[in-house]
């Protein structure tokens, strides 16, 4: 079946979606990849309370490739962490906030088959109150202690899209306020997905998608759409609220997602991390995207250049020292 057929049914489509949410491996990212901060001597390390790092077995029939990640801050389990079947390049994104393009290193440490990559299983303990930030600074630190791992920064740039007001202005309506818990359950109710406290989608059976944002900033919307598209996107908008709005787009010829994302198979609420650069395979869902969101939203994408950060492994132990 061809990934237009595919993504134009309900059950492609939602592949889809939950690629927009960018939950399981995501959950634990920052906003953006950053370098740890500097402390003063009397600043506590941030560390996991208590945390196991074990080799992981074989991988189970119908698990993704990048393995998965549940729980921390901002999700139900706030106060645990577990990594199962995670290639220790997964690992770094996690804790660094880059996808897999921005990791460079030996080709063990990066390969570009996930299938015979190395994986470890982690179970952290969180404290009450840490935020996603520190507890991606956590893991930073767990590697370094556990793997011995040691790495630097280094600015590139990619070729990726910035979102723009369109020409004639914006058409975002400012939020009616914050979202009330019982609005936040109708957002997956009806058997839709729900994407999130403030997100929820659904796609009818011609394969038109629609999703539903509250009290929702752009910042984070060019987030979603970056993980959802396979494109680097920036917002440029200079609009700093928070807005109540609805998307809705077809699938386009080549499809939203392309290559190993179509291909593995994805429960729900779980991504396949990209694994390259985003290519020409994208740019149709993009135009898609962005004629739908200049109609209804007087947003748009341009094309430009982005510089961002990358991750540079020097070193690292291929055993993790003992719990």
């Amino acid at each position: 079946m061809s990934v237009r057929k595919r993504l134009a049914t309900p059950a492609g489509a939602m592949v889809l979606l939950a690629a927009l949410a960018h939950v399981g491996i995501m959950n634990v990212l920052p906003a953006r990849a950053q370098q740890p901060q500097g402390r003063s001597e009397s600043a506590p390390k941030l560390e996991f309370e208590v945390a196991s790092v074990r080799p992981s077995g074989p991988l189970p029939q119908g698990m993704i490739l990048g393995g998965r990640i549940t729980g921390g801050p901002g999700t139900d389990d706030p106060e645990r962490i577990t990594y199962e079947y995670v290639p220790f390049r997964q690992l770094v994104m996690a804790a660094y906030g880059a996808q897999s393009y921005q990791i460079k290193g030996p080709d063990w440490v990066t390969p570009g088959d996930l299938r015979g990559a190395a994986r470890f299983d982690i179970s952290a303990k969180v404290a009450p109150s840490a935020t996603r930030e520190q507890a991606a600074t956590m893991l930073q630190n767990l590697l370094a202690e556990r793997f011995q791992l040691t790495l630097h920064h280094e600015a590139a740039q990619f070729s990726g899209y910035a979102l723009v007001v369109a020409k004639g202005g914006s058409k975002l309506k400012e939020s009616r306020g914050p979202v009330e818990e019982s609005e936040r359950a109708r957002l997956g109710a009806g058997g839709k997905l729900n994407l999130g406290s403030n997100m929820g989608g659904d796609v009818n059976r011609d394969g038109v998608v629609r999703l539903r944002f509250r009290d929702y900033p752009l910042s984070d919307l060019t987030q979603q759409l970056s993980f959802g598209l396979s494109a680097h996107l920036v917002d440029r908008t200079g609009l700093a609220g928070k807005y109540d709005f609805t998307l809705e787009f077809g699938v386009p010829e080549n499809g939203l997602i392309v290559g190993i994302q179509i291909a593995l198979p994805l429960a729900p609420g779980q991504i396949a991390p990209l694994s390259r650069e985003p290519g020409p395979a994208e740019q149709d869902g993009v135009a898609v995207v962005s004629a739908a969101m200049e109609r209804q939203l007087g947003l748009k994408l341009e094309a430009t250049k982005i510089t961002m950060d990358t991750v540079v492994i020097d070193h690292m132990e291929k055993t993790p020292a003992d719990n």
